[in-house]
């Protein structure tokens, strides 16, 4: 099957559900600009800056659970797939493709929801805005498609592999943001005595702080001074010899996005890579010979050249039977 064809019939199958994503990405980023307009004359976020941030932050599990999901499952759970791939194209040719058109789609898409922060309008990058960029939200959405159709394949139900690409991927995303996201690379630790504190660059996300020995390794809180006030305490009792800070500096922003884009796309190709093993070694995807041939009734008398068809035109016809039923009659 030619590209084209593949594009069209991507199209003819899905052009409901891409045009509803599109409308929503391209009203999503338009939204985020609005928003960075009104908070320039306000000096707060608008209710409209808000709803597009959301947006923004949900566009790639809508990929998933509207484009991943019901890609596979839709035609196992129908039979459709009989039809699908039996013919002049095999399953895994037929995944990849709709997988590229999709995939592509679902990277342009992202990037575009991702050119806005609905907040700042500020070039600079900053921490709180990590998510905001269209390369990661690009990665995100291709991530959301991946997971969707190696759900969609192992369930081969609609509802529940939406519902399931819906909850992993929430929680892959939580995860990554709240543990992963932060120790992708080693933090960068201030140290100071008792007469100053930490020094931490404007713009730093501070990961932990607390006190260092003699040595200016990290000590916990002793035993007797949790009901007092530590950093008195700790000084006084001499458990500590200062304070220390870990921080991941703001010039890291960008490295750090980069990074978790990796990452995300990593991820996608295991799951894809997954998908399409399982695809390709499981024979019972693959239509037998008794729905792809059509019976005599249907089509007529029987091609001799067809290999399919059990019976061998030349054999002998047995007529041994209605001449003894004709023999009978008569007599």
């Amino acid at each position: 099957m030619s590209a084209r064809s593949i594009l069209w019939l991507t199209w003819r199958q899905h052009r409901w559900a891409v045009g509803a994503v599109a409308l929503l990405a391209l009203g999503g980023a338009w939204a985020l600009f609005e928003g960075e307009d009104s908070r320039r004359q306000t000096g707060s976020m608008t209710m409209l800056g808000f709803h597009a941030t959301v947006v923004q932050l949900a566009f790639g599990c809508v990929v998933g659970v509207v484009w991943g999901a019901p890609l596979v499952s839709r035609e196992l759970e129908e039979g459709t797939y009989f039809v699908a791939w039996g013919q002049d194209v095999t399953p895994v040719q037929w995944l990849r493709g709709k997988v590229v058109v999709l995939g592509l789609l679902a990277a342009v898409l992202g990037a575009v929801i991702g050119i806005g922060d609905g907040y700042s309008g500020d070039p600079r990058w900053t921490w709180g805005l990590f998510e905001a960029f269209w390369a990661l939200q690009a990665g995100y959405a291709v991530f959301g498609l991946a997971l969707g159709v190696l759900v969609g394949l192992l369930s081969r139900h609609v509802v529940t592999a939406m519902a399931a690409t819906l909850v992993l991927y929430t929680l892959v995303r939580v995860f990554t943001a709240v543990v992963v996201r932060d120790h992708l690379l080693p933090s960068v630790r201030s140290t100071t005595d008792w007469t100053s504190m930490p020094q931490v660059p404007p713009g730093a996300l501070v990961l932990r702080t607390g006190f260092v020995d003699s040595d200016l390794d990290p000590v916990d809180v002793t035993a007797e001074c949790r009901p007092y006030t530590a950093d008195s305490c700790m000084r006084s009792s001499g458990a500590a010899s200062g304070r220390y800070a870990d921080f991941q500096p703001a010039d890291r922003i960008g490295l750090f996005q980069f990074l978790e884009l990796g990452l995300f796309l990593l991820l996608s190709a295991v799951l894809l890579a997954v998908a399409f093993r399982i695809l390709r070694r499981s024979g019972g995807w693959k239509p037998s010979r008794s729905h792809r041939r059509i019976t005599s009734d249907a089509a007529g008398p029987a091609d001799p050249t067809d290999p399919t068809d059990p019976t061998d035109p030349t054999d002998p016809v047995d007529s041994s039977e209605p001449e003894t039923a004709a023999t009978r009659a008569e007599g």
